[in-house]
């Protein structure tokens, strides 16, 4: 497994795609799982968005094979639960239940744990040499690492039973909250879901104690996923200085939860229409061109220094570590001739 990590905005998708493009063409059987495609990835890999198959990818001059499918969270909950729980009146009193309908699209967490649970599918297929998986855009990348446990937690039974007696009836901490102090908040949250908000909160825990179980199950499978000897991290990042940070922020996160970091992509580390010299507009020109000349001195010096900032960066890595600068290339990248040619960038 290739698990390409960072904060949105930073070219996750394109690198992932790029990098199983690489994979197939080296004699592998790739499969690439995205969370939210742009339309022309999603184009140049031949993903039908409204379905999240694994979809061949035509790759000329390619030893191995390469696949691509679109994880959608909700699809992949539903049949989780459809999967795993035994009675299909608590599959249907699951998922009409306004709670589970809001988890299982935007609560945090829920693109986090279907990411992995389609990345354990993949693997436990056995269809592939090497899945590469592009984790969800989510403000902190942190939320994507720490997914698993905080799934675990959420349906331990210490919790769950907070909401139930052996009558189903609400008693304990429901009966403790329901106080004087926190009528205003329980009032704030019932116009979430309407006046029936603690009802749907206990009705929601009461349908989901069935497959609690596999779902910590799934969890931990998926935590021992990602720190198993076969799955390398690679963070993506970008020129901007507070991406750096953040990007360094990331990789000692890593490390302190046991994941394997293989190497951090800087992408549009610098622009590849800037010429290393301005020698061949030296003569000529008066005024104007001198301007010019200054300008263009000018920008290269601030990417110089960006140099020293990268430097800087790559610096606080392991020595196994590699760092690679990609290019800002003229326009974005389209099509699968696209991402070969960046495919070799990386390959360098």
């Amino acid at each position: 497994m290739i698990v390409c990590a960072g904060s949105g905005g930073v070219g996750k998708t394109t690198m992932s795609s790029a990098i199983g493009v690489r994979a197939a063409q080296l004699g592998r059987r790739t499969l690439v799982l995205t969370v939210d495609p742009a339309k022309r990835l999603a184009t140049a890999l031949g993903l039908d968005l409204s379905d999240d198959s694994d979809r061949p990818v035509s790759l000329a001059n390619a030893k191995g094979t390469l696949s691509a499918a679109v994880i959608d969270s909700k699809k992949i909950f539903d049949r989780f639960i459809t999967t795993h729980s035994k009675q299909a009146e608590v599959v249907e009193r699951i998922q009409r239940n306004r709670l589970y309908q809001q988890m299982s699209t935007t609560l945090s967490g829920s693109q986090e744990f279907t990411a992995l649970e389609r990345l354990l599918q993949a693997v436990e297929s056995e269809k592939y040499d090497l899945v590469v998986l592009d984790t969800p855009p989510t403000k902190h990348a942190m939320d994507f690492l720490t997914a698993p446990q905080r799934i675990n937690s959420l349906f331990q039974d210490a919790v769950t039973k907070w909401f139930l007696s052996p009558g189903e009836k609400p008693t304990g901490f429901i009966a403790n909250i329901v106080g004087r102090g926190t009528r205003t908040v329980l009032k704030s949250l019932e116009t979430l879901t309407g006046n029936q908000f603690i009802e749907e909160l206990i009705d929601f825990f009461a349908a989901v104690r069935s497959i609690q179980q596999v779902l910590r199950e799934r969890s931990e499978k998926a935590r021992l996923l990602l720190t198993s000897d076969s799955t390398r991290f690679i963070v993506v990042t970008s020129f901007d200085a507070a991406k750096l940070m953040e990007a360094k922020y990331l990789q000692g996160q890593l490390k302190r939860l046991g994941y394997r970091l293989a190497g951090v992509v800087i992408n549009r580390a610098f622009p590849l229409w800037l010429p290393q010299d301005s020698g061949s507009a030296s003569t000529g020109g008066g005024e104007s061109l001198e301007n010019v000349r200054k300008f263009f001195e000018t920008f290269r010096e601030y990417y110089s220094n960006r140099y020293t900032l990268y430097d800087e960066f790559a610096k606080g890595l392991s020595g196994d570590v590699v760092v690679v600068r990609i290019p800002e290339y003229r326009q974005d990248v389209h099509g699968l001739e696209d991402l070969a040619e960046l495919a070799g960038e990386l390959a360098t």
